[in-house]
């Protein structure tokens, strides 16, 4: 048999297995961070498709109130909780005004973003709803057009922004629409 000689042994030393370990350790840490920010921006896209949903929803419910029951709700109810007065001065809009939870259910008045609004709250949601009257040049209101008129309303605008957070940053979904109380007459 021959013998070795002191200096020529086979392997890796302690410094060759240490730099080969903070390489692995680098690769695996920025695997880590890559998963992470997949998992942040899938919970983002859940929350921002949940937004939409919610203002989409809110919309369709607002303009259902003028077409649904007329007799109950109407015209006069599109609009926020004081606005609309009747001819005693009572306000006659049903919509809560500035940044409200978001609800499960509608309530027994069936219209959702209204003060009897039940269920569970949706965490990480809030909504707003501003409902304002528009001056229609061909047909002045008294209250909101220079010069004044005498016709009643019948252009609102409304806004639904639903607000939620991901990873502690706040962002907003927004709709905003156009209503009116337009008859088409068969004259």
């Amino acid at each position: 048999m021959q013998q070795m000689k002191n200096g020529s042994q086979a392997g890796f030393s302690y410094i060759d297995v240490m730099i080969a370990l903070v390489i692995l350790l680098v690769g695996v840490l920025a695997l880590l961070a890559g998963i992470s920010g997949s998992i942040v921006q899938t919970r983002s896209h859940e929350q921002q498709l949940l937004a939409k949903e919610v203002a989409t929803s809110t919309m369709e419910s607002i303009m259902s109130v003028k077409e649904t029951d007329p007799v109950r709700l109407g015209w006069n109810a599109v609009g926020n909780v004081g606005s609309n007065p009747d001819a005693n001065g009572v306000g006659q809009g049903v919509f809560l005004t500035g940044w409200q939870a978001v609800y499960s259910d509608p309530g027994a008045d069936e219209v959702i973003g209204t003060a009897d609004d039940t269920g569970t709250v949706m965490p990480n949601l809030q909504r707003r709803i501003v409902i304002t009257d528009v001056c229609d040049p061909d047909r002045p209101s008294p209250t909101i057009c220079n010069p004044a008129g005498t016709y009643k309303v019948k252009i609102r605008s409304v806004a639904v922004t639903v607000q939620y957070n991901v990873g502690g940053l706040l962002r907003q979904e927004n709709l905003t629409t156009v209503l009116t109380d337009y008859s088409i007459s068969n004259q």
